[in-house]
């Protein structure tokens, strides 16, 4: 384990976290929105836990391409196709078992609720900013079913595992280090990170 790697296991002990509480279950079908290095570590945690197919959903077709190396069945980019009718035929027509939204926007807070499935369940990890307000299709919800939940932290033992899965390479955290910065160079890195929707993780080495 690198130490870069290491760096790492807080956000992916998170993800083990929500992946937990969503309550996924071996053969469920899953949705992830974003293909950011949280989305995409939500994506092989998924995998690990025995979800039959992962669909990741994003606008930047370079970080959907990193998703699919990473196990990612089928990916989705809606600037050329409906992501909500492309979810339902690749499911179906059903929806999925659980979707997770791990982009932290009021937009696909929103939009999460339109590919799950009849009785399943949304987790909204990706935080926003505070004092944002969603609008929801309260029908989505009640008549569907759906159990909508929000997780935020870790607890000890799911650091346990996040560093044992990347000790043992399960989950694979080096293709999300797109670029190594020095400490002179912090500055440049954070306007890389604002600035560019390829780039996924910069490691500052001291």
């Amino acid at each position: 384990m690198t130490y870069e790697e290491a760096a790492m296991a807080e956000p992916l002990a998170c993800v083990i976290h929500g992946v937990h509480e969503a309550g996924l279950r071996m053969g469920d079908t899953v949705v992830v929105l974003g293909s950011g290095p949280i989305g995409i570590m939500h994506a092989q945690v998924a995998k690990i836990r025995g979800a039959r197919k992962v669909i990741v959903i994003d606008l930047v077709d370079e970080r959907l391409g990193v998703a699919e190396e990473l196990g990612a069945d089928e990916i989705i980019n809606p600037r050329y196709e409906n992501p909500v009718d492309q979810v339902k035929r690749l499911t179906d027509g059903l929806g999925a078992d659980v979707v997770i939204e791990a982009v932290g926007l009021p937009e696909t807070w929103e939009q999460s609720l339109r590919f799950v499935k009849r009785g399943g369940t949304v987790l909204e990890f990706g935080g926003c900013p505070p004092g944002t307000e969603i609008k929801l299709e309260t029908d989505l919800l009640h008549y569907g079913e759906v159990k909508l939940l929000g997780t935020f932290h870790a607890k000890p033992r799911e650091f346990e595992i996040a560093l044992g899965l990347i000790a043992s390479e399960t989950v694979k955290l080096s293709p999300l280090i797109t670029k190594k910065m020095s400490l002179d160079e912090i500055k440049e890195a954070f306007r890389t990170l604002f600035t560019s929707k390829r780039d996924l993780k910069i490691a500052i080495i001291p």
